[in-house]
């Protein structure tokens, strides 16, 4: 095992931080060895040329920050079935354990340069990681999820929260965001259950809690006609407000949150009064609970507008 002990050696080598590795000990050199700072694995061929130039190329900038292993497909076949390599060179960045980064083909010593650079922010034990660092990376990707959350891509949305979540497993903004997600696949269950497992500092995360606040609306129905009921008193009655209000509760309830907005808009469309504006209250808590990035918040307060000032 190479030491990277910096207070017994301390002016290394780049060559202490590079390793050959192979079928046998890949988990240990790239994978287990990822958990304390990043892997880069070169994949190559010593018959290549390019392959020749990229691990020169490499080997100059490893460092304590990031490490270095080289596999030589020829001799290790196994490994190079199972990660579907098609060309050398490949580099996969492992940290974590898992892949983060890759690319097949040469690149130039400023793009390598300028990849190690960035992963040296990964560097060290993760409790010594960058915050800053780390926060930012997260943001970006959910930055990402919050654009495909957006324009209704749910699947690539939750897709890329799971990416923000495992970054930074503390992001409660990525877990309110795939909760976000399967409420609009209508999974009300399984938010629940997420809900569940949260303490109440977490769920102070203003993401969070409006969910929790949504799915509060559960015990306001339990007493109430199911939605095949209401809808049968509001056919026989259409000025029946408050069964429109009640299968506005049950839609919200059920996670159908564009039906219990629209028929709240419907109530205020008829009586924007009706007792003491009962139902624009409830659409404004609605909307609070949603936060001002939900697309269905400043759809909602478009319509809002078109009745209150028409």
């Amino acid at each position: 095992m190479i030491d990277l002990n910096l207070n017994t050696q301390p002016k290394p080598s780049p060559a202490s931080f590079i390793k050959d590795t192979d079928e046998l000990n890949f988990e240990q050199d790239v994978l287990q060895a990822s958990m304390e700072r990043p892997v880069i694995a070169l994949f190559y061929s010593p018959a290549s040329a390019i392959c020749k130039q990229m691990a020169a190329a490499l080997e100059k900038l490893a460092s304590a920050a990031v490490l270095l292993a080289r596999v030589d497909i020829t001799r290790n076949p196994g490994l190079a079935q199972a990660l579907r390599l098609e060309a050398v060179p490949t580099v996969y960045v492992f940290h974590q354990g898992r892949p983060i980064d890759g690319f097949t083909g040469a690149k130039t010593d400023a793009e390598l340069k300028s990849m190690v650079d960035d992963l040296k922010k990964f560097g060290g034990a993760p409790e010594e990681m960058d915050k800053a660092a780390l926060a930012e990376q997260t943001k970006k990707i959910r930055d990402e999820a919050d654009a495909f959350f957006g324009q209704g891509n749910l699947d690539a949305a939750m897709e890329r929260y799971a990416t923000a979540l495992e970054t930074d497993p503390s992001d409660m903004e990525a877990l309110a965001g795939i909760g976000w997600c399967l409420l609009g696949q209508g999974d009300v269950a399984a938010v629940r259950e997420m809900l569940t497992g949260l303490s109440p500092e977490q769920l102070e995360t203003p993401r969070l809690k409006g969910l929790k606040n949504l799915m509060a609306l559960e015990d306001n129905v339990k007493d109430i006609d199911d939605a095949l009921a209401l809808a049968d008193r509001m056919m026989k009655n259409p000025k029946d407000l408050q069964a429109r209000y009640d299968l506005a509760q049950r839609h919200l309830a059920a996670g159908q949150l564009e039906k219990g907005i629209d028929t709240l808009i419907g109530i205020i469309r008829l009586d924007r009064e009706w007792q003491e504006q009962k139902a624009r209250k409830l659409l404004l808590e609605v909307f609070e609970s949603l936060g001002n990035a939900h697309p269905l918040t400043s759809s909602g307060r478009r319509k809002l507008s078109s009745v209150l000032f028409s």
